[in-house]
């Protein structure tokens, strides 16, 4: 394209008028807003480097503050490190430990010494050096503590043993505030950092760690402050000058910049004061303004002489036109060029934006307060925001409120470069309102093409695996607190007999207070608490073949020597190759039940002794009286009979007839009395044998026949179809005819007495005599049942017995396997059954046996037997 020319018209006179014109308003106007932006600027300016400079001396007294806080932090730490490894090597070597203790722990160089004092035996203390400073600049200054009994009275008078927190101590014996440097004149007083060693509520002694407050001055980082002209510390609690520093070589200038500083030395608290002068490099900085407002008024004028020969540049803005085109051309092509390059790149990042966006994590890109500058699409699927709209937020701000303070102060250090690349935990803020545990990665600080300084880290979403981290630390405590609470006593226990952990519980089976004093002491349970070394010895053999043994019962030792007995479950573990590693088990103290137990069975055994030698004594005062008895019965029965010839009198007769009666009368109850002995020493045995039960039954109503009628009762005999017994036909005779005799004596006259039989399921013989008589209460019933045992009867007292007949008609019926029962309600009736088990049943025609033996069912229910 072809540039076009036009052709220069000529200027007259009028117009070169207003061009002069024109261009004095512009030279008064370039003038006047050339001083007021140059005193602008120069106001300005001056309160800006008035702002750095108090800014930057901020930044100094931070530094200082830093500097103080992290050196007595680590100080702190250290004395805390030196302490736990002192409670965890308690049985080593003190030599030994000194010497891993220097070669082991860092940041004793920042003491002058560190001393270990202990009770080594009651009353008698010790202490240990365990570490001494060996480059001391300044030896009249520097300060050695030596224990003494002075000392020692002080640790136990201000109750250092009550708790186990870091102290600092000023006031020891020669802690003096003394000169320690001449220039620049520094003062200061050393101090003692002191811990107690303590392990639960036993204490293992006191650490006291001398430094001095140099240690905690770095010297290049003081010479770097060469403006600080005065700098204190000071002792809030006690009002004491701790470290004093002035520098006489600017003592004499104004003080331009005060800090104080507050923090925590131990339990108590110091106080920092620095006083800064002006610095050299502040001195020309503030000279700026004033250069400025004389470069201001030099441009002023210089813009105004350009505005007066500006007009003699017109002609050669013509020829830069021409120049600036041809520049325009090559610009053009440039710019194609870049477009190219730009498409390029624009591809590349394509590319590389879906690298990042496929990557799980969110990776992300801040400025150095944090601003969001760069998101990964992660950052939706995580947070549920939008990437574009998060950015320009503050990181921190998208954090638990929490958690911020703490974030922003670890990404301030990392910025500064106090930190490394470091990870954390945190939570991050959600669409929904709430929080996702993630893993915050600050990796590295790049440079942009700007040169601006940029913080790239990484988010990995951990909610999933913090659940699971919780979960199974909430199931360890729960499991935790079971073990801890349970009743009996849980142990993990090696074969050698080594405790390896208990719970409270068992450490109170065997009476320690603790859990702790437990495994403190016993070193070999297999010969310390268990009494018999060969019974355990079989025991863990046994255990070791068997793999788990349950309800193992033995004596063991109780601190102190007492026995006591105990029950134990117990089983091996093992690891993968089948190696067993502990035996893991529980105990419960049953020395109570033992104690009970062995009573008990003394107590038994003595009780069957003394009832067998009741049951010898009746058997042997039975048959002493059955021989002279048989003598008083057959003699009686001679003459009842007149056999040798007649006694005279009737009245003899009735002698005679009431001796014979009552003769056969106890002959019967020494008779009862030695089956009911001999039954229960088991010396009775059944002479059985098949019989009809139908017969046997009406033999035994027919025994009775007299008294029924005399007294008018109904005899309802039901039992049908009545099988063969297979047992002693004798005793159960005599079994039923008790029975049936006492329905009929305790029976009132005209009363109704029932026979009755039945199959229970299992195929036993049920059979029940029933009664309308007097019945009986639940304690009248066990009454009867006990050997002698008699319920009055108004209805027939004179024909009671001795009250054996049920109590032998039971044992005689547990004697065949069966049972007697009886049921009885007072003044309604009694029923007295006898089972008999299947077993005793025969398998002859139940149907046969009836038939010849029993009546018809017409000729039996309510016909009184006559």
């Amino acid at each position: 394209m072809k540039k076009k020319f036009r052709p220069k018209k000529k200027i007259s006179a009028g117009s070169r008028r207003g061009l002069w014109l024109t261009s004095g308003l512009a030279q008064a106007m370039v003038l006047l807003n050339g001083i007021i932006l140059t005193c602008t600027a120069f106001y300005i300016l001056h309160i800006f480097i008035n702002g750095i400079s108090v800014e930057e001396y901020r930044a100094s007294a931070d530094d200082a503050g830093h500097v103080f806080m992290d050196g007595i932090s680590d100080q702190e730490n250290t004395v805390r490190l030196l302490s736990s490894v002192l409670l965890l090597s308690t049985n080593m070597n003190e030599s030994v430990l000194s010497e891993q203790i220097r070669r082991n722990i860092p940041g004793l160089s920042q003491f002058d010494q560190v001393l270990w004092i202990y009770e080594g035996s009651p009353g008698k203390w010790n202490y240990k050096t365990l570490y001494e400073s060996s480059h001391v600049t300044n030896k009249e200054a520097s300060y050695t503590l030596v224990p003494s009994q002075n000392l020692i009275t002080k640790i136990v008078q201000d109750k250092f043993f009550e708790n186990d927190s870091l102290r600092v101590m000023s006031d020891l014996p020669g802690m003096n505030f003394v000169e320690t440097k001449s220039s620049p004149p520094t003062m200061e007083r050393p101090f003692s950092l002191v811990k107690v060693v303590k392990k639960n509520d036993s204490s293992q002694g006191v650490i006291f760690a001398v430094s001095r407050p140099e240690k905690l001055i770095d010297e290049s980082w003081l010479d770097k402050e060469s403006s600080i002209c005065d700098l204190t510390i000071k002792d809030i609690s006690s009002s004491k000058n701790m470290y004093s520093m002035e520098n006489d070589r600017i003592a004499t200038q104004s003080v331009a910049y005060e800090q104080k500083y507050n923090f925590f030395v131990g339990d108590g608290e110091w106080q920092i004061t620095i006083q800064f002068t002006k610095k050299s490099n502040m001195l020309y900085i503030e000279q700026m303004p004033f250069l400025v407002l004389f470069f201001g008024i030099a441009l002023t004028a210089i813009g105004t002489l350009f505005v007066r020969n500006n007009h003699k540049q017109a002609q050669r803005v013509s020829l830069m036109n021409k120049a600036l085109e041809q520049k325009n051309l090559e610009l053009e092509t440039e710019i194609s060029e870049r477009e190219r390059l730009n498409s390029a790149l624009m591809k590349a990042d394509k590319e590389n934006r879906a690298v990042i966006d496929s990557v799980s994590d969110i990776i992300f890109e801040t400025d150095t307060d944090g601003q969001i500058l760069f998101l990964s699409a992660s950052w939706r699927k995580i947070t549920g925001f939008d990437v574009e709209r998060s950015k320009g937020n503050n990181l921190f701000s998208m954090l638990n409120p929490e958690d911020q303070t703490k974030q922003k102060k670890e990404f301030d250090m990392m910025v500064r470069g106090q930190k490394q690349a470091y990870r954390t935990f945190t939570r991050l803020r959600t669409a929904e309102g709430t929080f996702r545990s993630i893993e915050l990665a600050i990796s590295m600080i790049r440079q942009d093409e700007n040169k601006n300084l940029r913080v790239v880290g990484t988010i990995t979403d951990v909610e999933e695996r913090r659940r699971a981290e919780r979960a199974l630390a909430e199931a360890e405590k729960k499991y935790r607190t079971i073990v801890e609470n349970a009743a009996g006593g849980l142990y993990q226990l090696t074969p050698e007999g080594i405790y390896l952990s208990a719970n409270p519980s068992m450490a109170r089976i065997l009476g320690y207070k603790n859990v702790e004093e437990l495994l403190h002491e016993v070193k070999n349970a297999n010969g310390a608490v268990y009494i018999d070394k060969d019974e355990r010895e079989s025991f863990i053999n046994a255990l070791m073949r068997a793999g788990q043994i349950n309800g193992y019962e033995t004596q063991v030792f109780k601190k102190g020597g007492t026995k006591i007995w105990v029950s134990e479950n117990i089983r091996c573990v093992k690891d993968e190759a089948d190696n067993i590693l502990y035996f893991e088990g529980s105990m419960e103290d049953i020395t109570k039940r033992k104690e009970a137990e062995i009573a008990l069975k003394d107590a038994k055994v003595q009780s069957d002794m003394a009832n067998r030698s009741k049951t010898e004594f009746i058997a042997n005062m039975s048959h002493e009286l059955r021989t002279p008895l048989n003598a008083i019965i057959g003699f009686s029965e001679i003459m009842k009979n007149e056999v040798m010839g007649a006694l005279g009198a009737d009245m003899y007769r009735d002698y005679v007839k009431d001796i014979h009666k009552s003769g056969k009368g106890l002959l019967k109850i020494i008779n009862e009395i030695l089956d009911i002995s001999k039954i229960e020493s088991g010396d009775r045995e059944l002479n059985e044998s098949e019989f009809p039960f139908a017969t046997l039954v009406e033999t035994c109503l027919e025994l009775n026949k007299a008294k029924v009628q005399d007294k008018g009762i109904t005899v309802a005999n039901n039992a049908n179809d009545l099988p063969y017994l297979i047992g002693e036909e004798l005793a159960v005779k005599q079994i039923i005819a008790n029975i049936y005799s006492n329905a009929v004596k305790f029976t009132p006259e005209g009363g109704r007495i029932t026979l009755m039989s039945t199959f229970d399921h299992n195929g036993s013989l049920r059979f029940s005599i029933s009664d309308t008589g007097v019945g009986l209460t639940k304690d009248e019933i066990q009454k009867a049942l006990s050997p002698f045992g008699q319920i009055d009867n108004a209805l027939d007292r004179s024909g009671s017995g001795a009250g054996l007949g049920l109590t032998l008609s039971k044992s005689m019926m547990k004697l065949h396997g069966g049972d007697l029962e009886i049921l009885s309600e007072k003044g309604i009736g009694t029923t007295v059954s006898l089972i008999f088990p299947a077993e005793r049943i025969s398998h002859r025609a139940r149907k046969e046996s009836a038939t010849e033996t029993t009546p018809t069912p017409e000729t039996k229910q309510d016909s009184p037997l006559q």
